[in-house]
């Protein structure tokens, strides 16, 4: 019944109350904002904002104190602190300090438990057609302090606040675990869907948050005897626990260099710059070779010798023991959980309200497209097998079946073998340099805005935050605005690289959009807007977590510039951020990115299709330096390059979310005892060809495992739906305001509240679709460009 969220990028499971992909939370009340100006594209302050340093620290000086050396203001600033002036983290007045955090979470805990006092004395038919608004408010209440405890654990700095989040969240999580196997709430919650007198008074949205609840009671075995119920609280409890854990070192190879003699390396054809820069262990006769970083992946792309390569790319690729015990312990707890929940497998207790609905569909899914997709990535791999067996004539390579190109082509001839192209095709760094002088940071998030602002309405204006508000010096405030309904809620960008900082991208969502509770008297830490009928809603608070890296320009100034495939990233995340901007609904449950997760990934998935498309480009690429647009031959030339492997990359997230469902599957649940999951990985490699990995561990790093837990085939499912948007809506014309309000009006609006393939049945105009199963599966397994 009550949703928790967990977000990191593409992740979201729902296993507690909101049925829910990302973070949650309340921040300050209507405080007053200062603003660069509403004409912040005209005057560039929206590009300076993250382009030009000094403009920002000048701006920010009331709440930044910078260190100066003869004159130059230096990245290292005196930040927040816990005077009287400071407003929070995300103007929450609770959020001074670590310790605040935890009053923060006593607080919400006592608010939730008077509430829950109240839901359970109060009968009268007035309490009853308040019960479904109530327990949406009592999620909201505990959701907002577990939510917030994601985003820190994963994000601030600062290792007290770290500790803080973690108690706070596996308090509060056990309490949320211990409501959903109530069953004088469930018991409450079904009479009230039952009695037609008072179903009959609810709004559609409470009808659908209730039967959401109800299913969600149901599926948490609110019908198990007690001991049982204790038992399924104990797992879910120990399942966030060992995932976070799992989580957390996902980033951890199994050891920072392996040693390799000296003379194989020697005799390998490897550059001797990279050579010079090995140190040698005591004996002198083995070089130390690292794991990560510059060199390691110098060597996978510069050195002939493929059992060298291959050394180095299952040590870059594996993870400790340790690692694969803890995910070994999360897919055991998990096989757990479904058995004692009367499943075949975690699969099928995971996939209940799915657009996919069954593993059997999710499976027949992923290997349709395999089969569809495998002559294509063997097409693209050909040049390698070619360049591997120069001495083969030109008709037996033309011969050569898709199974025999697979066999030979492995993932560590990728890297080599397409540098060696590369420079074939007279391709060299210095144009990937070349192309990001025309995508700074800040041009492409102005290019974002002018997006937004041509087929929404809505546009992003930079607004200096108050001090304490954000949790580092170099998070950006955004408020968007509408141009009909004003602003509409807030994004925090931390885009920027920093010690210790995660490299996933992520998006995190602090606060949804919903409306203000009838007696909602506590706003204080609310940030609120109010729609044109002057009715209250929360704004949506967004969190945007990057890694970009700044370089120094010719005059020693620090600028960002973005590859294309940073581009994309940024898109993305900002699909989601739009997603939570438009899905205002009342109730908090299906608010925004509260939808199913294989739903979830459509919005920043379409936002990539915009990322690839030269028009869209060409808008926004100018030269950082000289302010030139961007030739056209350059850029046709990167968005050619983009395109290379698409097949392969599209098969390799196949293979992910086979390996997810297989981890999940029945067979896990029959075999717990025996169960390796290395060689369950190696085994599924080998059975499905495409570079095949038989020599690491990887599995171990496959973070998104505890993120989605048999849902990540979401991730191609939403691929194949977006293309089907983009071709429908936006592939003539990328700008089409008509076409954009039509997205709004047909997905984003509803958030979770409205069935996915209804959405897409009118989006489509295909009434047919509106049920979804085999047919519309079929229409969404035809789309062509992936």
């Amino acid at each position: 019944m009550l949703k928790s969220t967990f977000s990191r990028n593409v992740t979201g499971i729902k296993n507690l109350w909101n049925s829910g992909y990302h973070a949650r939370f309340f921040a300050t009340e209507a405080l007053p904002y200062t603003s660069f100006g509403a004409s912040h594209k005209a005057n560039g302050q929206l590009r300076r904002t993250f382009d030009d340093l000094d403009y920002w620290h000048d701006a920010n000086r009331d709440n930044f104190t910078a260190k100066t050396v003869k004159g130059k203001v230096l990245s290292n600033l005196t930040f927040g602190g816990q005077s009287q002036s400071n407003a929070g983290l995300f103007r929450n007045p609770y959020l001074k300090s670590p310790d605040g955090l935890r009053k923060f979470s006593r607080h919400s805990l006592m608010q939730a438990e008077s509430a829950l006092e109240d839901m359970r004395s109060d009968h009268s038919k007035e309490g009853l057609l308040k019960y479904i608004m109530r327990l949406d408010q009592l999620s909201d209440t505990l959701c907002r302090v577990i939510d917030l405890c994601e985003f820190i654990r994963s994000s601030h700095p600062d290792n007290s606040y770290l500790e803080a989040a973690q108690a706070c969240h596996e308090e509060m999580f056990e309490f949320m675990n211990v409501l959903n196997t109530d069953v004088a709430l469930c018991d409450t919650l079904k009479s009230v869907l039952s009695n037609t007198e008072i179903s009959s008074r609810l709004s559609e949205e409470e009808i659908k948050v209730g039967k959401l609840l109800l299913e969600d009671f149901e599926k948490s075995g609110i019908r198990m005897e007690p001991d049982i119920r204790e038992q399924f609280i104990a797992l879910s409890q120990q399942i966030s626990v060992v995932g976070q854990d799992f989580i957390n070192n996902t980033d951890y190879v199994q050891s920072n260099y392996l040693k390799i003699k000296c003379e194989d390396l020697r005799k390998s054809g490897l550059n001797s710059l990279i050579l010079n820069q090995l140190s040698q262990d005591i004996s002198g006769q083995c070089y130390r070779v690292p794991t990560n970083g510059y060199v390691a992946y110098s060597i996978l792309r510069s050195c002939p010798d493929d059992q060298i390569r291959m050394k180095v790319w299952a040590a870059m690729h594996s993870c400790s023991e340790k690692q694969i015990k803890r995910l070994k312990q999360l897919i055991s707890l998990r096989a757990v959980l479904a058995n004692l929940m009367g499943r075949k497998s975690f699969a099928e207790y995971q996939l209940d309200g799915k657009m996919a609905k069954t593993p059997e569909q999710v499976c027949d899914f992923i290997s349709t497209l395999m089969d569809n997709i495998k002559p294509k990535a063997a097409d693209e791999l050909k040049f390698i097998h070619n360049l591997k067996n120069p001495n083969l004539d030109k008709k037996r390579m033309a011969a050569d079946s898709v199974d025999g190109i697979l066999s030979d082509v492995r993932p560590w001839d990728r890297d080599f073998y397409s540098t060696v192209h590369s420079i074939q095709q007279r391709r060299s760094a210095a144009d990937d340099e070349q192309i990001s002088s025309y995508f700074t940071l800040g041009t492409v998030m102005e290019g974002l805005s002018d997006l937004f602002q041509r087929i929404y309405g809505i546009r992003l204006e930079p607004i200096i935050a108050e001090r304490g508000e954000t949790w580092s010096p170099e998070v950006r405030r955004l408020n968007v605005v509408s141009e009909r309904d004003g602003l509409i809620g807030v994004v925090y960008c931390d885009l920027f690289e920093r010690q210790g900082k995660t490299s996933n991208p992520s998006h995190f969502t602090i606060c949804c959009s919903r409306q203000i509770y009838p007696h909602e008297l506590d706003t204080s830490t609310v940030q609120m807007g109010r729609n044109r009928d002057g009715t209250r809603f929360q704004l949506p608070i967004i969190s945007l977590i990057c890694n970009f890296s700044s370089a120094t320009d010719s005059t020693g100034k620090s600028v960002c510039l973005l590859q294309l495939s940073e581009v994309e990233t940024l898109f993305h995340e900002m699909g989601h951020a739009m997603h939570s901007m438009l899905g205002r609904t009342r109730l908090q449950n299906i608010s925004g990115t509260r939808c199913v997760t294989d739903f979830v990934e459509l919005p920043s998935i379409l936002m990539e299709h915009f990322a690839r498309d030269s028009r869209v480009l060409k808008e926004i690429g100018r030269h950082y330096e000289t302010g030139a647009p961007i030739p056209d031959s350059l850029l046709q030339s990167h968005i050619q390059e983009s395109n290379f492997m698409q097949y392969c990359e599209t098969y390799s997230q196949a293979k992910m979310a086979m390996l997810d469902q297989e981890l999940h599957s029945e067979k896990i649940v029959k075999g717990l005892e025996t169960l390796d999951v290395t060689n369950l990985y190696q085994e599924l490699e080998r059975k499905m060809k495409v570079l095949v990995d038989d020599k690491s561990n990887w599995c171990g790093k496959f973070g998104h495992l505890f993120g989605y837990g048999a849902t990540y085939y979401s991730y191609l499912f939403d691929r194949a739906i977006a293309s089907k948007i983009w071709d429908e809506l936006f592939s003539k014309e990328p700008y089409s305001r008509k076409n954009g309000e039509k997205f709004i009006e047909c997905v984003l609006k509803w958030g979770g509240s409205r069935d996915p393939w209804a959405c897409i049945a009118d989006l489509f105009d295909k009434p047919e679709l509106s049920k979804g199963g085999t047919r519309a599966m079929e229409f969404i397994g035809q789309a062509q460009d992936l």
